[in-house]
C-alpha cells in the first residue's frame, strides 16, 4: 500500500468532516427547509467521500483513520443549533476558498485519466460555496441546491 500524498489526505478529510457535519446538522435541526438543505448537502459529501475512497483503493493508496474528523464534523453540526445561521454560511464560504486551492492542486497535478474525478471535487466545492453565497444573500433560496443537486444527479 503507498501513502496518501498530503493533499489527498485533506481532500479525504474534507469529506469525512463535511459528511458528518452535514449528517450532524440534518438530524438537529428542526426547521423543514433547513433540514432539507442539510440532507442535499450530507448527500453529496457522501456521494464524493465515496469516490474518493474509491480512488484510494483503486490506486493502493492507503486510507487513514479519520474517526477523529468524523466526531469533529458531528459535534460541529450539533453547534448549528445555537450559533447563528450567517456565521456559519461565511465559515463555509471560508473553507471552500481553502478547499478549492487544495483541489484544483489536485487537479492540476494528477493524470489525464484521473481528470474527470478531480474535475468532479473541484465542482462539488464550487457547489457548496455557490450554495452558501445564495443562502446568505437572502435571495435565490430556492434555487440554492440546484448546482448540488445536478451533480447528485451525475
Amino acid at each position: 500500500m503507498k501513502k496518501p500524498k498530503k493533499d489527498l489526505i485533506i481532500a479525504l478529510k474534507s469529506e469525512v468532516l463535511g459528511e458528518a457535519f452535514f449528517r450532524s446538522t440534518y438530524y438537529s435541526t428542526y426547521i423543514f427547509d433547513r433540514k432539507n438543505k442539510a440532507r442535499v448537502l450530507w448527500q453529496l459529501e457522501a456521494q464524493t467521500k465515496k469516490r474518493i475512497i474509491e480512488y484510494f483503493k483503486i490506486n493502493s493508496i492507503e486510507i487513514p483513520n479519520l474517526r477523529w474528523v468524523a466526531v469533529k464534523g458531528s459535534i460541529l453540526g450539533i453547534l448549528c443549533l445555537i450559533v447563528p445561521r450567517y456565521i456559519i454560511l461565511q465559515e463555509i464560504l471560508k473553507e471552500t476558498e481553502y478547499y478549492l486551492t487544495v483541489f484544483r492542486r489536485l487537479e492540476r497535478e494528477n493524470n489525464v485519466e484521473d481528470k474527470e474525478l478531480f474535475q468532479y471535487i473541484v465542482d462539488h466545492e464550487i457547489a457548496i460555496k455557490q450554495f452558501a453565497k445564495m443562502e446568505l444573500k437572502n435571495r435565490d433560496r430556492t434555487n440554492s441546491l440546484e448546482l448540488i443537486e445536478a451533480l447528485l444527479n451525475n
